[in-house]
């Protein structure tokens, strides 16, 4: 037997299951269809538990009325973030994740939709000591020869952060695969100068530390523009008509920052 076939049964059957979920969103009366599992991490203010039990976030807001738009019931699914990325690469289930940036190497094994949130610029966040010259670009600060980065492990700067850190020599480059509060402590105790983070995060992640604002300095880059978006990132099981259904609905619904 064709070693494609399993994956091509399942996508035929996945298929089944959200054409029938199509069918319902227009029927007089509805039947019991298996929901689409949104999985999601800890990440505040982007998706996270709030303490009743519910999940919120600036992402999940947007994502839940596109799905309850687009009539296809979700259930959501707390999960690790590299785990959530293997899970979409494995292709075993069609399941889906909101928050991510858009990616050529995560092209290559998700679905994306159309944008449902736009990023306020990323910032830098230095100790305090740091001699950075006020409003040195992003360009300048990680094109300097002393200057020490500290990424987390399989994070997305954005497009434009991304391609300034891959010309970073590999020595000025850090990657840790603790939580970000985890590397707030590292740049505090001297381990690297600073992290790139967004401007929607910054005192939460200082704040998760147990450290203070005025042990850093937020560096504002001026040619980091406010261009980022965060997307629905499906698996290849997840039907293309299932996208185009969910786009739709997201030009009716979703609204982006300005």
């Amino acid at each position: 037997m064709s070693t494609r076939l399993p994956a091509l049964l399942r996508a035929l059957s996945w298929g089944a299951i959200f054409c029938a979920a199509f069918a319902q969103a227009d029927a007089p009366t509805t039947h019991r269809v298996t929901p689409i599992a949104l999985h999601y991490y800890e990440r505040k203010p982007f998706h996270y538990t709030a303490p009743d039990g519910r999940v919120m976030g600036l992402v999940v807001t947007p994502t839940e009325q596109a799905f309850a738009e687009a009539g296809l019931p979700i259930k959501w699914v707390l999960t690790p973030a590299n785990r959530i990325l293997f899970e979409l690469e494995r292709n075993a289930t069609a399941d889906c994740t909101p928050g991510w940036y858009r990616k050529p190497d995560r092209e290559a094994y998700a679905r994306f939709s159309s944008p449902i949130y736009r990023d306020r610029p990323l910032v830098g966040l230095a100790r305090s000591d740091t001699r950075f010259p006020q409003g040195i670009t992003a360009r300048q600060l990680l094109g300097r020869p002393d200057t020490k980065l500290l990424v987390k492990t399989n994070f997305s700067q954005g497009a434009y952060m991304d391609a300034l850190i891959a010309k970073m020599p590999a020595g000025q480059v850090d990657a840790s695969p603790g939580e970000v509060s985890s590397l707030v402590k590292m740049v505090n105790a001297g381990r690297a100068d600073l992290i790139i983070t967004t401007q929607e995060e910054v005192e939460l992640y200082v704040n998760q530390a147990e450290l203070k604002m005025k042990d850093f300095r937020v560096l504002v880059f001026p040619d980091v523009p406010a261009v980022e978006m965060r997307y629905i990132l499906c698996s290849k099981l997840v039907p293309a008509e299932v996208i185009t259904r969910l786009n739709k609905a997201i030009a009716e619904k979703v609204r982006l920052p300005p």
